[in-house]
């Protein structure tokens, strides 16, 4: 989940939240519908590789949501795991929502233009 959110700029409650009738593999694009966005309009959020293969590597193991933990939704991220993670990494002081905020450095240094930016990060 922290991969797919680099490479989307998805807040945490929106991955965790990711259902399959929101998420249109063909066309490589999910939905985040007004209730669930931040400034509440909805987000179109293109699927670039690394998102489609995360997604795409998903399927079967959740009926209804594209990310699960032992057939059941997830409901938080922080969790031990995540903690033991970041102490494995030697990553010190280090939120979820870094991971949006690096997504978004990343398309600057890459020249994507702000309000473009602003756009795809709702």
């Amino acid at each position: 989940m922290a991969a797919f959110s680099l490479a989307t700029g998805l807040r945490a409650a929106n991955v965790t939240g990711l259902q399959w009738q929101q998420a249109d593999l063909t066309r490589q694009l999910a939905w985040i519908h007004p209730d669930q966005a931040k400034a509440r309009r909805a987000i179109a959020v293109p699927l670039n590789g690394e998102a489609m293969a995360l997604a795409s590597k998903q399927g079967g193991k959740h009926p209804t949501y594209v990310f699960s933990f032992r057939g059941k939704p997830i409901e938080q991220l922080r969790t031990k795991a995540w903690y033991q993670a970041l102490k494995r990494a030697s990553i010190q002081d280090f939120r979820w929502h870094d991971l949006r905020h690096c997504w978004a450095s990343w398309h600057v240094q890459n020249g994507t233009p702000l309000f473009a930016l602003q756009e795809l990060g709702g």
